[in-house]
């Protein structure tokens, strides 16, 4: 059955701590409903205006998480009628339909979240780059099941940006599988609480109505086979291996057994193409899902793309043997609801795709480095065969097994943090972008394009359909595919890999080149193999086929027409009109968002309550003085001239552009580029900025980095400039429009830097994301500039569409 609309006590436990202000990790029981109890408090803000973000960002670490909650959750909303109060997105690599993170509550990826903040977004171009970080700290920040972040990698640049936000961005770190020692070493570092508190709220918690279901467990004393899944087969069967080709040739094996009969089978894992993926997760979903009547009999096989997020259940699970916090989290797939019964079996063997027995305390890929954990994760379930395991129970086989590992990653992230912080500044100054990944998550895989045409595919190689193989299983499989290259007299067309020339073509995309692959040496440092559809294929129902031929030729997405750089059509525009317009868009459309995050900042920082709004107001009423220099309407007048459409007397902020209209583009190239005027518009308000904020020198650097880099996210270098006569009226009439509790103690009259002859250094006045006060400053000034600038251009070429 499922929960009500009264939460259940350690929901609203959650929520309180988290309306109070103290942040979250929450420990519960799969299927006890930690969903629910992350969007408690975000649900209750909005309904009742509480002091808490209107903004949520839930990030999961896998895209099948994010696929499932935006469904879920749409429905939700859409049956409260509360479409109009929250709008619900999904940002993954696949799904990229909130790349801006602009809606009410975004499911997303981690790698989404982490690179916003580390301002290298996967989701934006580079350009770009520092307007999501305002979005993150502007959120309520969930994250389940974070018991799957690399420790190496996510983990740590989690937990740092947790520290960051200390106080401005509330968070919940959700999980069911985390001993006791790394839940305290986490609630330690990031000043959160636990919960459940303690043993007396632990019971109540086991005692949830959720919970009253049966789900033993059993050490198998033979392999994993299909004659052992046969033997326990039930309506609904789920088998999960730890490899795509040990569950391939498992389910090849079932699917031609004898002694199947009318038994249907699904296989699932990472190597399916997009829409065969999500067919197949919607099929596993309807008929292993809570509603499902039962009839007939089916198999799943999968991969561990079904331990966590999939709403599912069954009455037998065969899992390989795996650290135990995988094996609870697929245990969690079994007897899900109440009153349901399982079994759930663990196979310490298995056989392999040739058939061979393979010793899974031996052999514990892709757990690597993890040996120690699985034999004491076996020997957990050995002294617990056939028990039924409470939450308290699986608790205690997960710190007996995981505890000393645990212990030490706690310790490493204390002793690296210092390091890792700097590592992370890097990339947030823009100095090594091309490093965040390395932050976010250590991935080490190869992407495979089965094809016979490298000309064409090099056209756009990573816009080709492809999967992603570990490095060892790619060596192991061109080892195989060169020795049947020969057999099949393919010469030397059978594998290729794309190497990175570390160059670029005339339109700025990098350089490759293919090499021809003699030995797996030549696969090392590629960027991605190709391999002769006589080599491998594809099967819908199988996936990627490593081993033979099926006729499949991967689907290659053409190359397009270079769009001349402008992208939309533009009107001449006035400089104050310009301003009007963004100052508008800032009101009513994007500091609303802002603000609650504005005013934690203050006080966070102590600093006086308004004073990063005066900021937010000023970085957009002056973000396009650089516009008023002599050199730039200068090169408006000449333009407007060559067009046929001189521009009247006065300042100007966008020229007439029509990308289609092949004269504005001859004239825009005769005339070269425009001259800059971010940092140079910077500069000219650098001494008002400096009146404005002289006790708070974090606030006046992001203010100034805000506007220096609102074309660039990293720009740092400027050309000399000199203001047009009249630009300091001009600057004094749009400051007018700020309101009166912002206004006192500007005057334009002598706080503007007219002229920069020798240009002085602004690397000092660029903020330091080292410093937290003036990069989280600078996160929320940067959106608030950029998603007003984007709305107030947008509104002022729409006023001039015809009728």
């Amino acid at each position: 059955m499922k929960q009500g609309l009264v939460p259940y006590p350690f929901q609203r436990r959650v929520a309180e701590l988290l309306l109070s202000g103290r942040n979250v990790i929450l420990q519960a029981p799969t299927g006890a409903g930690k969903t629910m109890a992350a969007m408690l408090p975000f649900l209750e803000a909005i309904e009742h205006g509480r002091d808490f973000p209107h903004k949520c960002l839930y990030a999961v670490p896998m895209r099948v998480l994010a696929n499932q909650f935006v469904e879920e959750f749409t429905g939700k909303v859409r049956e409260a009628g509360r479409d109009d109060r929250i709008r619900v997105a999904i940002q993954t690599g696949e799904h990229a339909d909130d790349p801006q993170l602009a809606a009410t509550l975004t499911f997303a990826t981690i790698d989404q979240v982490l690179s916003s903040f580390l301002l290298a977004p996967y989701s934006l171009p580079r350009r770009l780059s520092n307007l999501n970080a305002g979005a993150v700290a502007a959120s309520y920040l969930v994250f389940d099941e974070f018991h799957l972040f690399d420790p190496l990698s996510t983990l740590p640049t989690t937990l740092k940006m947790l520290r960051m936000l200390h106080g401005i961005a509330p968070f919940l770190l959700m999980t069911a599988t985390f001993s006791g020692d790394m839940l305290d070493g986490l609630a330690d570092a990031l000043d959160a609480v636990v919960v459940p508190e303690d043993d007396a709220t632990r019971q109540v918690m086991q005692a949830l109505p959720s919970q009253k279901k049966t789900r033993r467990y059993r050490v198998a004393d033979r392999p994993l086979c299909a004659e052992a899944v046969l033997a326990h087969r039930c309506s609904r069967t789920l088998v999960i291996c730890n490899v795509v080709d040990r569950a391939r040739a498992l389910f090849e094996a079932l699917r031609d057994h004898p002694d199947r009969g009318n038994t249907q089978l699904l296989l699932l894992h990472s190597r399916f193409l997009p829409e065969d993926r999500q067919r197949i997760e919607g099929e596993i979903r309807r008929l292993f899902g809570e509603d499902d009547d039962g009839s007939g009999s089916w198999i799943v096989v999968a991969t561990q793309v079904v331990e966590v997020g999939l709403d599912i259940t069954c009455q037998a699970l065969h899992t390989e043997l795996a650290p135990a916090n995988a094996l609870l989290q697929r245990a969690g797939r079994c007897a899900r609801y109440e009153g349901e019964e399982g079994d759930v079996f663990i196979y310490a063997e298995t056989l392999d795709a040739g058939g061979e027995t393979v010793d899974l305390t031996e052999n514990v890929m892709p757990y690597k480095g993890q040996k120690e954990e699985v034999a004491r994760t076996l020997a957990e379930f050995q002294v617990r065969h056939g028990d039924t395991l409470t939450f308290s129970d699986e608790q205690a086989i997960i710190s007996a097994a995981h505890g000393p590992r645990d212990r030490a990653i706690v310790e490493g992230l204390v002793a690296t943090r210092e390091m890792h912080r700097r590592r992370m500044n890097s990339v947030m100054d823009g100095q090594r972008s091309g490093e965040a990944g390395d932050l976010i998550r250590a991935v080490s895989s190869r992407l495979v394009v089965v094809h016979d045409d490298p000309l064409a595919v090099a056209e756009r190689p990573f816009a080709a359909e492809a999967f992603s193989l570990h490095p060892g299983t790619l060596y192991g499989l061109v080892k195989k595919w060169l020795a049947r290259e020969d057999e099949l007299d393919l010469e030397d067309w059978g594998v290729h890999a794309l190497h990175d020339l570390g160059d670029v073509d005339e339109h700025g995309r990098s350089a490759y080149r293919w090499l021809p692959v003699q030995d797996r040496d030549d696969v090392v440092g590629s960027a991605l193999v190709l391999v002769h559809p006589a080599l491998a294929g594809y099967d819908p129902d199988l996936g990627f086929v490593p081993d033979r031929s099926t006729g499949y030729r991967a689907r290659l997405t053409p190359a397009r027409d270079i769009a001349p750089r402008g992208g939309y059509a533009y009107r001449l525009e006035g400089y104050a009109e310009h301003v009007q317009l963004v100052h508008q868009a800032l009101l009513r459309q994007v500091w609303p968002e802002l603000v609650p995050a504005a005013v934690r900042l203050e006080h966070a920082c102590g600093w006086p309550a308004g004073v990063v709004e005066r900021a937010a107001h000023l970085v957009v009423l002056l973000h396009d003085v650089g516009k008023l220099n002599r050199g730039w309407q200068g090169w408006v007048v000449r333009y407007q001239k060559a067009i046929g459409r001189p521009a009247p007397a006065g300042f100007y902020a966008h020229t007439d552009f029509d990308p289609t209209n092949p004269l504005h583009r001859e004239e825009q190239k005769s005339l070269r580029r425009k001259p800059p005027h971010a940092v140079e518009g910077a500069v000219a308000v650098a001494p008002l900025l400096a009146a404005a904020f002289e006790e708070h020198m974090p606030v006046f650097k992001a203010a100034f980095t805000a506007i220096a880099r609102h074309h660039g996210a990293f720009t740092r270098e400027y050309r000399r400039y000199a203001l047009a006569p009249g630009a300091s009226e001009a600057v004094a009439e749009t400051l007018d429009w700020l309101p009166p509790a912002l206004a006192t103690g500007l005057d334009t009259g002598d706080l503007l830097t007219s002229e920069d002859p020798a240009r002085t250094p602004v690397d000092e006045l660029l903020v330091d994301p080292g410093q937290d006060k003036e990069f989280l400053a600078y996160a929320l000034l940067a959106r608030a500039l950029r998603r007003a600038d984007q709305a107030g251009t947008e509104a002022g070429n729409l006023q001039k569409q015809p009728n």
